[in-house]
């Protein structure tokens, strides 16, 4: 019997692979961006982070408790009066119109500006006086006592009162600039704030008025419901009422 003979053996791919490996050398890999790298990461994950915490600081803004709040009195009933001052809560929603107080009498007063008897108008957190620009005519004007409580607040002699004049972004606008800084607006927690200040009011009655601001709102929580509290006194010496005392 013939003995079998068999092909050679060709010689096997791996060994030529290796070869071709050795003749052909292989680059650097290329390497791999982070995804802070790609220009589309920011142009569109910075503004969605952006308005997502300021959506955030908004609710959380309106979740945050409001100083106490208070109901608007009765205009057939008038403030309420205790041993040591007056009270009063006045709806300052009121649009593009004023409401009108008569500090003496102790009760809103239907008119406009020309209207006499008002003490101060109120309109959102804007506060008049019956003076200078608001009325040319009326005898009204405010002075800043400071930081001082109500109780034991105490009339300057002589006092020079400020007059409105014309102020806004675009000087357009009446402002009393003694009354205008009468509260602080918290905007992280989207809060008006009342400030701790006692003022005196040039009335348009036989007495004036010390006054502190004390809420911005309603019972319900709600805002533009504006309290405040005051004690009458007598009459205070005054200076000249001009508007030079405004811009001081």
């Amino acid at each position: 019997m013939s003995p079998t003979i068999s092909p050679p053996v060709a010689e096997t791919s791996k060994s030529t692979n290796v070869a071709d490996a050795e003749e052909t050398p292989q680059g650097d890999p290329k390497p791999k961006r982070r995804w802070w790298a790609y220009k589309r990461t920011w142009f569109l994950g910075l503004p969605l982070v952006l308005v997502t915490a300021a959506v955030g600081l908004f609710i959380w803004g309106e979740m945050q408790p409001r100083p106490p709040g208070f109901a608007p009195t009765d205009p057939d009933q008038g403030a309420i009066i205790t041993d040591q001052w007056a009270q009063f809560t006045i709806d300052v929603d009121t649009g593009r119109d004023y409401a009108l107080l008569d500090l003496n009498a102790g009760r809103l007063i239907e008119g406009d500006f020309s209207t006499p008897g008002w003490d101060l108008a109120f309109r959102k957190t804007t506060i008049l006086t019956n003076s200078g620009t608001t009325n040319p005519g009326g005898p009204g004007g405010a002075a800043e006592l400071g930081e001082v409580p109500l109780v034991d607040a105490v009339v300057p002699d002589p006092v020079a009162f400020v007059v409105d004049d014309l102020g806004g972004e675009d000087n357009d606008k009446p402002v009393n600039r003694a009354l205008k800084n009468w509260y602080g607006y918290d905007f992280f927690r989207h809060i008006v704030n009342a400030n701790d200040d006692t003022f005196l009011i040039r009335t348009d009655g036989d007495r004036d008025a010390l006054i502190h601001f004390d809420s911005y709102y309603c019972e319900d929580k709600s805002p533009r419901c504006l309290t405040l509290r005051y004690r009458l006194v007598p009459k205070a010496k005054a200076v000249t009422t001009a508007r030079e005392s405004a811009a001081a």
